[in-house]
């Protein structure tokens, strides 16, 4: 097994933190990373992004700290974050409780009741709407599992040709880059070529929320009170929500310095990271989970709550 390979591995199969051993896997991961050739950034985010809820929240330092002692053992040299601007939010769980104690909707029933586009369907048919509503047909979508490379005519294909591919019966794959890519080669933060990348994002449409800890009915209440620009809602199948904002309807966004500026740095680390949010989301090529996938491991379908065409609050 190459040494890549076995990084993804250690990425999947992450111990939870609070006693699950989460710590010394952080070093483990660090090293692998380092020994396959990839580059801090890219290990800081993929620890951070891989990280289960457990009993103990891991810092940004403590996950430093093991790459820095990574980087001691094999090649020298020091790694520090990107620094974070100052917050716009300066308290932020006083900030989230606030907006959560004014929703007006606390259950699924109610969001789903409070949809623009009725979801009356089987949810193993989400996928096909959600296509059909949000994107045009020549759009170039990433669909599949997070460690599959992107592959043009399988994991990358045309809207058309996916939603063709799902009306036959073929089936969803769990994950989906919800920016349309341009169907050309980029390359990875790691100079490593690649047709799912930041830089092979053609159009900036949505980012991906996520909340690291915070009780389903509780990220209920949250998106149905916060004024944001929500286009969709997905259950995880898990414990936990996916918002899809729209990007258009925040900032001009057309360029990764755009987004950098507008949506990295302003809306996640001045507005949302500070309320809790995944730290971990905000890249532009970032997967969301696709509704309609059937979750083995969890006996439960990716399901739409929410869907509506233009970004619009709940309430």
């Amino acid at each position: 097994m190459t040494a890549t390979a076995r990084y993804q591995e250690a990425l999947i199969n992450f111990p939870t933190p609070g006693g699950g051993g989460a710590h010394p896997h952080e070093l483990r991961v660090a090293n692998l990373g380092i020994i396959a050739g990839l580059s801090v950034d890219q290990i800081f985010t993929d620890i951070r992004r891989s990280l289960p809820q457990g009993k103990r929240r891991i810092s940004d330092h403590e996950i430093t700290d093991a790459i820095n002692k990574a980087l001691s053992d094999h090649q020298g040299g020091t790694f520090t974050p990107r620094p974070r601007p100052v917050p716009i939010v300066q308290n932020g769980a006083a900030a989230r409780k606030r907006i959560i104690d004014s929703a007006k909707i606390s259950d699924e029933a109610d969001l789903w009741e409070a949809s623009p586009l009725r979801l009356w369907d089987e949810p193993k048919n989400d996928a096909v709407l959600l296509l059909e509503t949000l994107y045009e047909p020549t759009d170039w979508l990433f669909i599949g599992d997070r460690v599959q490379p992107g592959i043009i005519g399988e994991t990358i294909r045309t809207v058309a040709d996916r939603i063709t591919f799902l009306h036959v019966g073929g089936k969803t794959g769990p994950h989906i880059i919800p920016n349309p890519l341009s169907g050309q080669e980029g390359t990875t933060k790691d100079g490593k070529s690649s047709f799912r990348s930041d830089n092979t994002v053609l159009k900036h449409l949505y980012c991906v929320v996520e909340f690291d800890d915070l009780p389903c009915a509780d990220q209920i209440r949250f998106w149905s009170a916060v004024v944001l620009p929500i286009v969709a809602l997905i259950d995880s199948g898990g414990k936990s929500i996916h918002a899809w904002l729209d990007v258009q309807k925040m900032a001009k966004v057309e360029t990764p310095d755009q987004w950098t500026t507008h949506i990295e740095c302003r809306l996640y680390d001045q507005i949302l990271t500070p309320m809790g949010v995944d730290t971990a989301c905000s890249n532009p090529s970032r997967l969301s989970r696709l509704p309609g996938h059937y979750r083995e491991e969890k006996g439960a379908y990716q399901r739409l709550l929410w869907l509506s065409p233009e970004g619009r609050p709940i309430c």
